[in-house]
């Protein structure tokens, strides 16, 4: 009788890591085809206005670090959390408070509302939305 608990044990952990695979994969095809390319679209914009702009590229992670005379104005990384229906990005924002004194950190859904859509409906310009969004209301320029 073990025999039949070994394979229905052996068969639902194989089913849990390749959904976990899988989930894996989804979040660094969006980091490769959706989160890096709007970053690259972003960054010369930015270095027009005398920013220096970094980008950074994990395989479950991309970031992108804005700076003005050489303070941190602004730190937007995607990543990805875990919900029923998948892996889906969400931004982690680190920027100065008000009176600039201390770096705070936010995060954020790229899309506002229940998470009722999956990682491939996100788009490039949703991800520079959302890092404008940030940008403009909370950076303070001197």
């Amino acid at each position: 009788m073990a025999d039949w608990r070994d394979k229905l044990g052996n068969f639902l952990e194989k089913a849990e890591q390749d959904k976990q695979e899988s989930d894996v994969s989804d979040m660094a095809r969006f980091v490769s085809d959706v989160a890096m390319p709007a970053f690259r679209e972003l960054a010369p914009e930015l270095e027009k206005h005398g920013r220096t702009v970094t980008l950074r590229e994990a395989n479950e992670s991309a970031s992108i670090l804005v700076q003005f005379n050489g303070d941190e104005e602004i730190t937007y990384r995607v990543q990805g959390r875990m919900f029923p229906n998948g892996v889906l990005p969400y931004a982690e924002v680190r920027q100065r408070e008000r009176k600039g004194l201390r770096l705070v950190r936010v995060e954020s859904m790229l899309r506002s509302g229940a998470p009722d859509y999956v990682i491939d409906d996100i788009e490039p310009g949703e991800v520079i939305a959302n890092f404008l969004e940030h940008y403009t209301s909370r950076v303070q320029l001197v």
